[in-house]
């Protein structure tokens, strides 16, 4: 690939933060290529290679010039170009000035907005090596970082300091000077290794160049290599990797010339819960650890070294991760003084929000929600442990551990209710009340761990909108948009019926303003639920029209749409959604001219023709049939025996005047059609369906 380049440009820097670095490396080939684009420079491909301290810009088949362009000029209009003399107004004569056009090259364009004069001229065409320092100079000044600062008497801001700046086009020096510095054909190898600076001559040389001043310049390379370093000695201690890509990402951009270090630490931490010192080691020091092959830690863990191992290394990381273990070992010992349950009590003295109260108070909110929907679904057996899994829900947030590691919550409350005799499934709620924490995480098991998950998440939608803390365009500091999929995607993939705006009422009272914000609220959730929806390919239609029919069951709701997307396969589905709609429409038109118009029961002694009886007959032969399956759910039966009847519907139809001059047998012929439509009315709005 080097061989293709033909641009070049490396940003070298004192050590830029790992987090930092891939999303300045899009942002970068994004301004480039935009850049080139905006700018009229052909050019193949763009990449961007990073490593902590220089981000590298690399483009191949940068075309020498711009493309010619003609350039399209608005005028003033016809009736404003000339005085009444003839001669030119100043309004014309400006743009002809302006532009540099004479009279001789306009023409009359006929527009939505009248008659303009309108002109074209080539836009002016330079050679890329020209035009690309300004390029380079816009994007190092506007490229964005979450923290830039300017350094010295730099007018360039950035995360750190820039300290050169290599540039080649076709393997001549880009001339480039701004704020003191010079683009140059020079670069630097290992800050450590190979500190001082080197100049390459060709483009195509770059890569193999640095890999020689022990710099792996490409992120993805560098990423596989340490991948494969940490799995092969993992296995050398006798254990397995404890797979992390996150972690992996970051140690990526903390080293250019990657080393896999075995370290190991005093098998006494060992009694410190695992999810404890697997946190110590990620957050603080950037370390992997290591499993036994019944996947309990070992006392072995994995250091990336921007430099070759050596004992040195080894054992200043092993100090340090020594005394970090010792302070866990310290909060551990403190924690296990009292109970989990000993500690709600002072969650009372915890300030959740200065409009909501204490977190005890959110405890007490959250319980409340959790017993309604328990209520709701049958759910009464458990009763006592929802119960208590809620109370011991935020116990966590006041132990030594979670307050020193804050991503721990819910899975140090775990371990302290086991470790207190507290039931298993207790235990579990109080790290699943959190789940799912973000898109693709695992859903809470048990029902108990259900139900307090979804009390915590409408506590946290309705909490917050009643304070003010309302999303707006793309601002969510508050996750509710996750919440609200959350509550969608429980209901749906634990197979949960409850209509959630029956479940708002239940609970609005510990709310201020909750009536005010109700529609408001349920919005917001039906928006999540028709993603969700979206996300499992049903469409727009099969999503309106079985929202329109008992709005606020998602699981309903989702039963029956998926019905209706498989079952739309069926040849005949299309000819049973038009037969529908026409009875429907029937009904409606009359409906219209008699608004109150009461329907009557069918009467099978009114009915007259062959085939208004063989109408009746089918429907009144399958209604247990129906019935049954309306019950079950099971809408693709449902579907199969009201399509059976599609030729008895067209029978009556091709014969039979629905709207009869005798008023009873109308009344009657109304009355079967309706008797007949309210199979699927109660289930859909067949008029929101797509033919």
């Amino acid at each position: 690939m080097w061989e293709k380049y033909n641009f070049l440009c490396e940003f070298g820097t004192e050590e830029i933060p790992a987090g930092y670095i891939p999303v300045a490396a899009d942002n970068f080939k994004k301004m480039m290529q935009t850049g080139l684009d905006e700018l009229r420079v052909d050019y193949d491909t763009v990449n961007v290679y990073a490593t902590p301290r220089r981000i590298i810009i690399a483009a191949s088949e940068v075309a020498a010039m711009q493309k010619e362009q003609t350039i399209e000029l608005k005028g003033p209009s016809a009736d404003k170009a000339y005085e009444a003399d003839g001669s030119m107004s100043k309004a014309l004569q400006g743009f002809l000035r302006g532009n540099g056009l004479s009279e001789k090259e306009l023409e009359k364009v006929e527009t939505e907005k009248g008659t303009y004069l309108y002109g074209r001229k080539q836009a002016p065409v330079s050679s890329t090596e020209e035009i690309l320092p300004e390029l380079i100079k816009k994007m190092l000044f506007e490229i964005p970082f979450p923290k830039k600062m300017k350094w010295n008497t730099k007018e360039l801001t950035f995360p750190r300091p820039l300290k050169y700046l290599f540039a080649l086009y076709n393997d001549r020096k880009i001339n480039l000077q701004f704020d003191g510095f010079t683009a140059d054909n020079i670069t630097r190898g290992h800050y450590i290794q190979f500190p001082e600076m080197y100049k390459v001559d060709k483009i195509s040389d770059y890569e193999n160049f640095l890999q020689n001043k022990a710099v792996m310049v490409d992120q993805n390379k560098r990423k596989e290599i340490i991948r494969k370093q940490l799995k092969a000695a993992a296995e050398k201690c006798g254990g397995s990797l404890i797979e992390d890509e996150d972690l992996l990402d970051t140690v990526t951009y903390l080293v250019e010339d990657p080393h896999v270090v075995d370290c190991s630490f005093s098998t006494d931490f060992l009694e410190i819960p695992d999810v404890v010192l697997i946190a110590e080691m990620k957050e603080h020091q950037k370390y992997f650890a290591v499993t036994d092959k019944n996947g309990k830690l070992i006392n072995k863990f994995l250091v990336i070294s921007n430099n070759p191992a050596t004992e040195f290394i080894r054992q200043g990381n092993e100090r340090v991760i020594n005394a970090r273990f010792s302070d866990a070992k310290f909060f551990f010992d403190e924690d296990k003084k009292t109970k989990l349950i000993d500690k709600t009590e002072s969650l009372k003295d915890v300030v959740f929000h200065k409009d909501l109260g204490s977190i005890f108070d959110k405890v007490m909110r959250v319980e409340n929600i959790a017993v309604k929907i328990a209520e709701m679904t049958g759910k009464t057996a458990i009763l006592d442990k929802i119960k208590r899994a809620v109370l011991l829900s935020k116990a966590d947030l006041n132990t030594a551990l979670v307050f020193e590691f804050t991503s721990l919550q819910g899975q140090i409350g775990r371990i302290y209710a086991l470790r207190d005799g507290e039931d298993a499934d207790v235990a579990d709620a109080i790290n699943s009340h959190y789940k799912p924490r973000f898109q693709g995480d695992s859903l809470p098991e048990n029902d108990i761990s259900v139900i307090v998950s979804l009390a915590e998440k409408f506590d946290n939608i309705l909490g917050s909108y009643s304070v003010g803390n309302i999303p707006k365009g793309s601002q969510d500091p508050y996750a509710l948009r996750r919440q609200a999929h959350a509550i969608v995607e429980l209901v749906i993939s634990k197979k949960i019926n409850i209509e959630i705006d029956n479940l708002y009422d239940l609970i609005a009272g510990s709310y201020k303003n909750a009536d005010k914000f109700k529609v408001q609220i349920l919005d917001f959730i039906t928006t999540r639920a028709k993603t969700f929806f979206t996300d499992h390919s049903i469409t727009y239609d099969e999503f309106d029209a079985s929202i329109a029919v008992n709005n606020y069951d998602f699981y309903e709701m989702f039963c029956k749409a998926s019905s209706l997307h498989d079952f739309r396969q069926d040849a005949g589905f299309s000819e049973m959604i038009m037969a529908f709609k026409r009875m429907n429409n029937i009904i409606s038109a009359f409906l219209k001219k008699s608004p109150d118009y009461v329907f009557k029961k069918t009467d099978e002694a009114l009915l007259k023709s062959t085939e208004e009886k063989a109408l009746f007959s089918f429907f009144k032969s399958k209604e247990t049939e129906i019935g049954k399956y309306i019950s079950e759910r099971n809408y693709k039966s449902l579907f199969s025996v009201i399509i059976a009847g599609k030729k008895a519907i067209d029978d009556f139809f091709d014969k039979v005047m629905v709207m009869d001059e005798d008023e009873k047998v109308r009344d009657n012929r109304l009355a079967l059609l309706r008797s007949i439509t309210l199979h699927l009315s109660s289930l859909f709005d067949v008029t929101k369906i797509a033919d």
